[in-house]
Parts: structure tokens; sequence; C-alpha cells
């Protein structure tokens, strides 16, 4: 049966597979082509068993399908087929989707509302490397996206010092950009990224901080990533009075460690949909000069 499976197919199923969690409309434009074949194209592949889907409960009756993983027998022989890039799979990842959300876990195509906060963080976190990949690829080749990690291959943990706890370092995703007319040295800049929708506590969210500003002056980063600095770590939020929460956790921090006026940028979701992802639209506590991912 897999013989039968279009380009278009395959590209559909990886592309899945490297975001994790896509509406219909975002695969509709990260594919390309005719809209309607693409959809022809998920149709099929859902009921072949190849992809599958759900709803988010809170969404109107009529609102676009999620799509997901979670064949991993079908996947690896595609896979093993060389018909598939492998690389595109996390397949331990693809099991975890089938225990949580495939199978009998799922009712008329919508899941329970508590298994939602999850998917709704990976589609934000979805959304975000969706418009790298699209600005990047309209930049003719000013930049590109050389590195991009999320889930567990991003996470450590900063070892306990004297007179605190170990901490957990989770970041949502790690990226670099690289800049291929740039001097030797300058080609580079790396990124960590952190969905905010407003479910984390002040608190919870600050001791976050802290592991960042310890992974970093601990050299932790450099051992895990074999590069020198990082140019940011960037919290994408739900709105403006969000973001000023945050941005005073930041700056409370920056009074005991000064590296963290200038580590932590943030912005709103709103203001990435509205100026795009490259524009100066991100704020620190350094100053009050907004920054763009390009400086």
């Amino acid at each position: 049966m897999s013989r039968a499976l279009t380009e278009r197919s395959l590209k559909i199923i990886e592309t899945i597979g490297r975001y994790r969690f896509l509406s219909s409309s975002k695969i509709v434009r990260l594919v390309g082509g005719n809209e309607d074949v693409t959809h022809r194209h998920l149709q099929q592949l859902f009921h072949r068993g190849l992809i599958s889907r759900l709803k988010i409960p809170s969404a109107p009756e009529n609102s676009e399908f999620v799509y997901f993983l979670e064949n991993t027998t079908r996947l690896r022989e595609l896979a093993h087929d060389a018909r598939i890039n492998a690389e595109c799979l996390n397949f331990e990842e693809i099991r975890l989707n089938r225990d949580k959300y495939g199978g009998e876990h799922t009712t008329n195509g919508r899941q329970r509302t508590g298994q939602m906060l999850f998917i709704e963080h990976e589609l934000m976190i979805s959304d975000f490397h969706a418009a790298l990949e699209s600005e990047t690829s309209l930049s003719e080749g000013r930049v590109s996206l050389d590195v991009w990690q999320q889930g567990n291959k991003t996470w450590a943990t900063v070892p306990a010092k004297r007179d605190s706890a170990a901490l957990p370092h989770r970041p949502d995703a790690y990226y670099v950009l690289k800049f291929p007319n740039a001097p030797d040295g300058q080609q580079h800049s790396h990124f960590f990224y952190e969905a905010d929708r407003n479910t984390t506590s002040r608190t919870r969210f600050r001791l976050k901080l802290l592991a960042y500003v310890e992974f970093f002056l601990q050299g932790l980063y450099a051992e895990k990533y074999g590069a020198r600095k990082v140019r940011a770590v960037l919290t994408e939020t739900t709105d403006s009075a969000r973001m000023e929460q945050l941005k005073e956790t930041a700056s409370e921090l920056a009074q005991k460690v000064p590296l963290a006026a200038a580590l932590f940028w943030f912005t709103t979701s709103g203001l990435v949909r509205e100026k795009g992802i490259f524009s100066a639209l991100w704020e620190c506590t350094a100053d009050s000069r907004p920054r763009s991912l390009l400086d």
C-alpha cells in the first residue's frame, strides 16, 4: 500500500513529523501547491491510518483539525524503505502520542479538555517554527534556519549549588539562524524559545529564568551545544499585560544577576502575526530599544 503514496503525501507526513502538531491550514501553507489537493491527501492519509487528527474541545464545531503522528509501525516501514526521511520522525514522541491521544483516547475526533493544554502549547511552538521557516525562505539566502530542536532533545539539569537545589532546564525550543554573508565567526545566532500561554505562575517562571542563568554561568551551554554564546532567550506570550508581568520578573532577577537584563527578550503572539517575526518587536529590561532577531 505504501507504494501508492505520492510525493505530496510523503511530504505531508514529514512535515507533521517535524512539527509534531499542526493545524490543517498550517500544513497547506508549509507543503505548498494546490490547497484542495493537499486537503484530499490529508483525508486519504487519515483514513489509511498514517496520520491522526483531533479537535480542540473549546473550538467551534466547524473548526479545523489538528494533525499528529501515532502509527509507529507503518511509519517505521516507510522510514526503513527510505521513502520518508527518518530524521523527521521522533519515534519515542510518536509512541507517546498514541498512548495519550490515539486509538481509544479519541472520541469523535475530540479530546478531553485536560489533554488540550499541552497540544495548544505545542501549536504555539509550531506557529513560531513555521513563521521562522516561512520568513527565512523569503530572505533570498540572506538568512536561513540552520538548526531547530524541541522537546526532550533540549532538556538538561542544572547541578545544585551550595545554596540552591538542582534546576530542570527544559526549553520549548532551541534554534540557530545562519547569516551566510556575515564575516567568519559572526554567521550564526543562537536562540532559545519559550511559548507562554499564561498558565504558569510567576514563581515558576522565575525558576525557569533562573535555570537559564545558571545554565550559562556554569558553562553548560557550550558543553551541550558547542557554541560560544547565545543571542537571547525568547518568550512569546499571549498579551501585553502578561508580557509586562514576565518582564518585571526578569527585571527582579536582573537586580541580582545582571546577565538577565539583556538575555531575556519578550513579545506577544499578536505582534508576531502583525509585524512579522523578523521585525523589531522583542523587548528586554536592559533598555527601551526594541530588538530584532536579525540584530
